[in-house]
């Protein structure tokens, strides 16, 4: 049985082929050394980034933060709950760490907070209203119900199994309006010195 190679192997087998040069070899190999890095300070509270970005030699560093840089923004997402609001601002203060216009970092972090705080606005509205809107086209459903047992009856909307179907369905069209604002902030970030 053949052995999966990872992308540094296969990488190694083109440069000795002389396809690959050595560095997009060294490339290969450090920038998931910086995804990881970016990955355990997003997780380690008391994490040195500098210390640890510092244990790298100068000549490597650039593809260890490319990979960090890009991990933080991957792991900036639209806020659907406190957790991910938690994760988005640890992120980016490994952004501010890496990069070194600060005025420029806080205007675009100040646009995605607002932009953030729109969006939980517009899910919390959304929530109310389909919420409202489920509730009403279950009445007509909860009254032959209770004219059929013959007693009231209370009917948790959010039990039904078409609520949470059609709730997803909602929030996927509104994650699409406010990921593409929040693709045009990250991409803004890449672009930060």
């Amino acid at each position: 049985m053949e052995k999966i190679k990872t992308a540094y192997e296969k990488a190694m087998e083109r440069f000795q082929q002389k396809e690959v040069s050595p560095a997009e070899l060294d490339r290969l190999e450090y920038l998931p050394k910086g995804k990881a890095l970016a990955a355990a300070f997003l997780n380690e509270k008391n994490l040195d980034l500098a210390a640890e970005l510092a244990k790298y030699p100068a000549q490597f560093r650039p593809y260890v933060l490319e990979g960090a840089r890009e991990t933080f923004l991957q792991n900036i997402l639209l806020p659907s709950d406190e957790t991910i609001g938690r994760n988005n601002k640890r992120a980016l203060e490994g952004i501010f760490l890496l990069k070194q216009d600060k005025h420029a970092l806080g205007e675009i972090s100040s646009q995605m907070e607002h932009l953030f705080e729109y969006y939980r606005q517009a899910l919390a509205q959304a929530a109310t209203n389909y919420k409202e809107s489920f509730t009403a086209r279950m009445g007509a459903a909860q009254k032959a119900l209770e004219k059929r047992a013959g007693r009231k009856v209370k009917i948790n909307p959010e039990k039904h199994p078409g609520y949470r179907e059609g709730w997803l369905k909602m929030v996927g069209r509104l994650n699409a309006q406010y990921e593409s604002a929040l693709n045009e902030q990250k991409q803004k970030l890449r672009e930060v010195k």
